[in-house]
């Protein structure tokens, strides 16, 4: 019995340190208990919201597990839509509750496993149309229980299994379709070029195209295939980000790459790690082909064959090239125009299967824009386009309150907007530090490139835009309003106390950032603060004063934003939370890669045009004045989903610059 009695014990401070300590499990986060959504106003009696303060977790797995786990959650970042605590900000039907968002607390119930399963050798035959539409109707449910069954509380967790849909081969033409991945036929070509029939191929296409879409499920498949012998890279730090790869350069360990060959060779065969892995690897992914230049791809094709000790081409590995040679090209050196990568003398020897996509997604339904962005592209700029770009320069009024971002050709400009708008907004400037977390020093140069900040400064009211894929609604590039400022555990309470929550309500959402001076203070009310307090009703008053307890127990350091993101009109308030941005950086095996934590959000008032690239924009304002690099104006155009909300300054066919050579070269690949 006493045995027993010490197993229980020690069992449960294993449980009490699990929960405790967050950081020691950092990638499987226990998620809040999962809601039923209803229209109906919801009892709240027993409900976790009337006791929940905790605001350690929420939610436990990172992205990748995300993407390949049968959890329907999102993390992190919590609306508390599908997973958490209620919707939040939900629209009604009424055209004023399109501008405000309405926070009703919910029910909490768990919810049951559901499944349907395919029947995969009926898929055999299918068209890869076909096989998008079986897929859509087979998906798994799992609940927090799954979790606590599959934790070793002593500090590690296993990793959920995958449910047997997703165990079992569901293919058309032996391709291996990751869960809730859909793609068009000329997307699925790539796939089968690639993962099937195991060729070298570019592929290539306009921007919004879906290029980013076939790289992640490529991605999937080889590691599927090949583990960790897969190199996932792009030529800039924010690229390689973008799809949560390596830098070329670091991936393959060739610090800048301008040594000549036969140092780089000697660089990696004195170095046994270096080595195995050029030696071990068997697919090369390049994104953004476009920033290669032809010098380097012809120096990495030589190393490879020398290294390796092979003569086919890259000394046998698997090339993958994806890009638009219209958009941003390689960085060159003073007055030295940089060989284009098609123009490399390894190229035509490398790629065996060039694809082009056609089908456009970001401007679907916008069929002017995307010819107007296609004539561009192609630099076949008659008078008719002109006139419709320079027609783009009017003012695009919104009555949201969230403003267009504005894209610049240059830094400065971008800064100067952003500062100027944030000293317009009146409040204290909340400021939200990175952590990050390296073994040395020795990565400064590489968390500075990512795309999050090293102190992000908000206020409430300013415009940010999220800059992480969280889920299939909030994705990069969402842009939203700092509504307050909070901790989870008082948001929770908040949630739970509040019969509904309207943001547009005056009144209210002042009473909300009167909290935030309570966290961590005891100190006496200012008179502005008592004019807010001597409003609030009556009802609300005996949980506001509940509320104020709370917050005097949290602390400043877990302060959170609280942003009410524009979802096409719809709009929901989202406590955003910290989330972890890894650097390009190859370590041994087992061993944690540096990374930054911190808010995925920036100020979006302004960026630049680099930057922009990759992203998709719902409201877009662009100065073209000092455009300076071919690629710049349509890189920042094609950012735009629809010419509605696209507002342009200082367009002028001189200004716009397209590459002969790109020009002629697409013209051979698509006759």
């Amino acid at each position: 019995m006493a045995r027993k009695e010490t197993a229980r014990a020690k069992g449960q401070a294993s449980i009490e340190r699990f929960f405790s300590n967050p950081n020691r499990l950092r990638s499987f986060e226990i998620p809040p208990p999962i809601i039923k959504k209803s229209t109906a106003k919801l009892d709240r009696q027993g409900s976790f919201l009337s006791t929940a303060t905790d605001d350690d977790n929420a939610g436990f797995e990172d992205e990748d597990d995300m993407a390949n786990s049968s959890v329907d959650t999102s993390i992190e970042m919590s609306n508390f839509k599908s997973i958490a605590l209620n919707r939040v900000l939900s629209s009604s039907s009424s055209s004023s509750s399109h501008r405000r968002g309405q926070i009703s607390p919910a029910i909490l119930q768990e919810k049951k496993n559901s499944s349907r399963s395919i029947n995969v050798s009926t898929l055999n035959d299918k068209s890869p149309s076909q096989l998008n539409e079986a897929r859509s109707a087979s998906f798994a449910k799992r609940t927090a229980s799954d979790f606590l069954e599959n934790a070793d509380f002593d500090g590690l967790a296993r990793k959920l299994q995958r449910t047997q849909e997703k165990q079992q081969t569901v293919d058309a033409a032996s391709t291996h379709l990751s869960q809730d991945t859909y793609l068009s036929d000329e997307q699925l070509d790539v796939i089968d070029a690639a993962v099937n029939r195991k060729l070298n191929i570019f592929y290539t296409g306009s921007a919004g195209t879906g290029k980013s879409v076939v790289l992640r499920e490529l991605v999937k498949q080889f590691k599927m295939k090949y583990r960790d012998n897969v190199g996932v890279t792009a030529p800039t730090g924010m690229a390689a980000c973008n799809i949560q790869g390596q830098t070329i350069f670091k991936f393959l360990e060739i610090a800048m790459g301008n040594q000549p060959v036969d140092v780089l060779v000697k660089r990696i065969e004195s170095v046994s790690q270096k080595l195995r892995k050029w030696q071990q690897l068997q697919v090369l992914i390049i994104d953004e082909i476009s920033m290669i230049s032809g010098d380097l791809f012809d120096k990495l094709e030589e190393v490879a064959r020398r290294v390796r000790r092979n003569n086919k081409p890259f000394g046998g590995i698997q090339i993958v090239c994806s890009g638009d040679f219209f958009q941003l090209p390689p960085v060159g050196k003073a007055n030295v125009k940089p060989k284009l990568c098609f123009q490399a003398n390894a190229w035509i020897k490398v790629i065996e299967k060039t694809i082009v996509l056609k089908q456009v997604f970001r401007q679907k339904g916008d069929t002017e824009l995307i010819d107007m962005l296609n004539a561009l592209r192609l630099g076949e700029l008659t008078t008719t386009i002109v006139n419709k770009f320079k027609s783009l320069s009017r003012s695009v009024e919104y009555t949201d309150g969230i403003e267009p971002t504005e894209l610049y050709p240059r830094k400065d400009d971008v800064a100067r907007s952003n500062n100027r708008r944030m000293q317009r907004l009146p409040g204290e400037t909340v400021h939200f530090k990175a952590i990050d977390y390296a073994a040395n020093e020795n990565y400064r140069d590489q968390f500075n490139q990512l795309m999050c900040e090293e102190e992000l400064s908000l206020k409430e009211g300013a415009q940010v835009m999220n800059i992480k894929n969280i889920d299939d609604e909030l994705v990069n590039g969402s842009l939203g309003t700092v509504l307050f400022f909070t901790t989870q555990g008082l948001f929770f309470k908040i949630l739970s106390l509040y019969d509904e929550l309207d943001v547009d309500d005056a009144q209210m959402l002042g009473e909300l950032r009167l909290l935030r001076k309570k966290i961590g203070h005891t100190d006496e009310w200012s008179e502005s603060d008592l004019k807010i307090i001597e409003k609030i009703p009556d009802s609300r008053k005996p949980k506001f004063e509940a509320l104020v307890q709370i917050a005097i127990q949290e602390t400043t350091e877990k302060l959170l934003p609280v942003v009410n993101f524009n979802f096409n009109g719809r709009y929901e308030a989202k406590l955003v939370q910290r989330q972890d941005f890894p650097i390009d950086v190859s370590s041994r095996s087992g061993a944690e890669k540096p990374y930054r934590e911190q808010l995925p959000l920036i100020l979006a008032w302004a960026m630049s045009i680099h930057k922009s690239q990759g992203q998709t924009l719902p409201r877009v304002k662009i100065d073209l004045a000092r455009i300076f690099e071919f690629g710049q104006a349509y890189v920042a155009l094609s950012r735009a989903v629809s010419k509605d909300h696209l507002e342009v300054k200082g367009f002028s066919a001189d200004k716009v610059k397209t590459s002969q050579d790109v020009i002629d070269f697409y013209k051979k690949i698509t006759s």
